[in-house]
């Protein structure tokens, strides 16, 4: 499957507006022409005129075949006009597009709140970052309640970069959960060993997100 996330800056004063056309018309206009919809989300902290959404296609030729089709849509068109004839609501749009790795699970969101955090790896580093989240991370996550959503990486462009996303009961979970993560042995053990060479990640990237009341659960 290829993913793609889709991260909009919205005009300042209407993500209400987007958030009321994505859950009215853009979600059905996805769904008849066979986009699948892994969720939509919104930011509890940190930015908060964005809505990110990550949707599902067979392959690069479905997406271009399926997109296309949506895009030229009359009644598409026409939904979009009506919407924005008081301004656009979009200011900019960030999209990637990715791959899960082999020790991601199949997405699914089934917790109150997700973290999206992008990794940006040392040179040459991915693979013994992919190996220690297989090895090591993902499991000490789930033993200490941080649930496991997705892990994607690049399928076209950058090619040193994980993506993935995490589940919280909440924010006060969120910080127990990672501070529990953070101070366990056998992690700790784990970060020691794969960086004797040098540390794998030269950026992080996190937001914490809230699905919409449209996002499917």
């Amino acid at each position: 499957m290829l993913y793609e996330l889709r991260v909009y800056d919205a005009m300042p004063g209407k993500l209400g507006a987007l958030n009321d056309r994505f859950a009215k018309h853009t979600t059905g206009f996805f769904k008849n022409h066979g986009i699948g919809i892994v969720g939509f989300w919104t930011a509890v902290i940190g930015t908060g005129n964005q809505l990110t959404y990550i949707l599902s296609f067979d392959d690069m030729a479905d997406r271009e075949e399926k997109w296309g089709a949506f895009q030229n849509n009359s009644d598409w068109h026409k939904v979009r006009a009506d919407s924005e004839r008081d301004g656009t609501l979009v200011a900019s749009v960030q999209n990637s597009f990715m791959r899960l790795t082999s020790y991601s699970p199949e997405p699914k969101i089934s917790t109150n709140l997700q973290e999206l955090r992008v990794y940006q790896a040392v040179p040459g580093k991915l693979p013994a970052l992919n190996s220690r989240f297989a090895d090591h991370t993902t499991h000490l996550f789930e033993k200490h309640g941080i649930r496991n959503v997705g892990y994607w990486t690049h399928d076209v462009g950058a090619n040193n970069q994980l993506f993935y996303m995490v589940g919280h009961a909440g924010l006060a979970d969120r910080e127990k959960n990672f501070a529990a993560f953070g101070a366990d042995p056998d992690w700790q053990k784990a970060r020691a060993e794969s960086e004797r060479d040098g540390p794998l990640t030269v950026k992080t990237q996190s937001s914490i997100l809230q699905p919409t009341a449209y996002s499917p659960r």
